[in-house]
């Protein structure tokens, strides 16, 4: 007689395997554009239970990315070339922009937006923007996130890579140890320039609290589900668990700090169909 051992197999885990196998085909295949296709395709009710911002956070940061894309790409075409990121109402720009006051004009449209709790302006200075170099960062960033997706002790569904002229920035809701593995995993994939750490960072009771939250928070529309964002730490060690004011004034970074004043929990912005003006 056989003995067949059935063992049952977590939701989450059977995500990270499914994205993982879409990841390594990407990955052989440099196919980088298909990477959130088949990502998708294969398990995106899980990822989203997985990610730790709410349902709500996640809404608004696709609106925003939605309207800033367009907004820029409409405005400024010819004269810069941006690359926005969005995650946990946080904003990354990267690229390139013909002078400084242009530069000062996508940073200021950006921080006007009431969504965006905070602006990391990493726009580089140049004369001739140029477009030559995003097949080969989508390429780098599709191997940075199979790298991610496949490493024991990283969130890879909470952390976001954004790659310009092989330097990878990593965005997302983590603790100090999982943020150092994050950034220790992608400088050592090939062709990888530079890392620049982007986090949020959260201590290590308030991660295993949002991970424990993530599935039922997700599928509720409750307050935390609107769109206030997961809490962060502005430096690692100092003032653990306190979430950011959005109307607290957002502060440029290029270090991967965030530095945005923290204060008691405020209400959320209303989250709006995408490609609608943000309030």
């Amino acid at each position: 007689m056989t003995t067949v051992i059935t063992q049952k197999t977590s939701p989450a885990r059977m995500a990270r395997t499914a994205i993982t196998v879409a990841a390594l085909v990407v990955s052989a295949t440099q196919l980088a554009g298909c990477f959130p296709v088949l990502a998708g395709a294969v398990g995106t009710g899980v990822v989203m239970a997985t990610d730790r911002r709410p349902t709500g956070t996640q809404t608004i940061d696709r609106g925003l990315q939605l309207e800033i894309d367009n907004t820029l790409n409409a405005r400024y075409s010819g004269q810069a070339r941006v690359d926005a990121a969005v995650f946990n109402r946080k904003v990354l720009l990267v690229g390139e922009a013909k002078d400084a006051n242009v530069k000062q004009q996508v940073d200021q449209y950006v921080r006007g937006l009431s969504n965006a709790r905070e602006v990391v302006n990493e726009l580089e200075i140049t004369s001739s923007p140029g477009f030559m170099t995003k097949s080969n960062d989508a390429y780098l960033t599709s191997k940075v996130k199979t790298l991610l997706v496949t490493a024991d002790g990283v969130p890879a569904n909470s952390i976001k890579v954004t790659t310009d002229k092989s330097v990878v920035y990593l965005m997302g809701v983590v603790t100090s140890a999982e943020g150092d593995k994050a950034t220790e995993v992608a400088r050592n994939a090939s062709g990888v320039q530079k890392v620049v750490k982007v986090f949020d960072y959260v201590s290590d009771a308030e991660r295993a609290r949002l991970d424990a939250a993530s599935s039922s928070t997700n599928g509720n529309t409750g307050s935390e589900a609107v769109g206030t964002p997961a809490p962060v730490q502005s430096v690692p060690g100092t003032a653990p668990n306190a979430p950011v004011t959005s109307g607290a004034p957002a502060t440029t970074a290029t270090n991967g700090t965030t530095t945005s004043p923290v204060a008691a929990p405020v209400s959320s912005p209303v989250a709006l169909p995408p490609g609608r003006s943000l309030p």
